[in-house]
């Protein structure tokens, strides 16, 4: 037991410093979106196991994505983020009559809340208010609720490209009007190992099939220190909830697993939608 006690008391220190202060996603290599969402994960996680689940993705990505050229990681990288945040599943969602006043609302509730969000939460409301006002300056929102419908001409097929964007929209609208900021901050990080989790599949996609756009050097994405891939947290782990919980390499070989298992049946033209451009891109580098 006293073994045990200072084995916490050495490690613990040591780990938490090199998670929460040495590792890093390289800001240079990867798009504002995710540095974004990376810096405010690790923030919000505070179990061993969430911090070596987070430390074997982010191993995995480095070593699946760190071939590919600079311009197709952050291509990647930022398509994965905003995919998954429009396309997140909420289980309800209530409708909003789209005007100006709620705009003006929302607008104003952000400055009361923004000093609590993370930069992530805040990275999701001004996209998404700078979206409203961008179809606001279009002429779609105004004081009267928007309608497709009202529209004619080369308007109206822009006012039925809103209303189909509304649709993933609306959900996130909801959470922005009902949430406290702690509990938007919650919504984040929940998204955010969606994020994680699913760029880690497409990862190995790109591993496989973008061989043509391969950079001459291997591009490190994050930093993560030694201390961190050695770390062992099984008793740490045993002494707060009584139980064993997977080694990083064993996370990162279940994770590894899992995602082979997604992938092993998919051809290159399964990197749509989003993915397209960088499709383009890999073809422009077959010669």
């Amino acid at each position: 037991m006293i073994s045990k006690l200072l084995l916490f008391i050495l490690i613990l220190p040591i780990s938490a410093q090199a998670f929460d202060k040495d590792f890093t996603a390289m800001s240079d290599r990867v798009p504002l979106e995710f540095t974004h969402l990376f810096n405010s994960l690790k923030m919000g996680i505070k179990t061993p196991a969430e911090k070596i689940q987070m430390v074997g993705i982010c191993k995995d990505l480095d070593e699946n994505l760190g071939q590919l050229q600079k311009e197709h990681i952050f291509l990647l990288m930022k398509s994965e983020v905003i995919k998954n945040v429009l396309e997140y599943k909420f289980k309800k969602v209530r409708q909003f009559d789209m005007t100006l006043l709620l705009l003006d609302r929302l607008e104003e509730d952000f400055k009361n809340k923004e000093r609590y969000l993370n930069s992530f939460s805040q990275w999701i409301w001004r996209s998404i208010l700078a979206e409203l006002r961008y179809r606001q300056d279009m002429g779609l929102i105004t004081a009267r609720t928007f309608d497709a419908n009202q529209f004619d001409g080369a308007k109206k097929s822009e006012a039925q490209r809103f209303a189909r964007y509304l649709t993933y929209l609306m959900p996130w609208i909801d959470r922005m009007d009902s949430l406290t900021a702690p509990e938007f901050n919650n919504l984040s990080k929940q998204v955010s190992w969606v994020i994680l989790r699913r760029l880690n599949e497409r990862s190995l996609l790109f591993k496989r099939y973008a061989s043509t756009a391969t950079s001459n050097t291997k591009i490190t994405i994050f930093n993560i220190p030694q201390k961190l891939l050695e770390l062992h947290p099984e008793d740490i782990k045993r002494m707060q909830q009584n139980e064993v919980p997977l080694t990083l390499k064993e996370e990162s070989e279940k994770a590894k697993t899992e995602a082979t298992k997604q992938v092993q049946d998919v051809t290159p033209e399964d990197l749509s939608p989003l993915s397209d451009e960088i499709n383009e891109e890999l073809n422009k580098k077959i010669p």
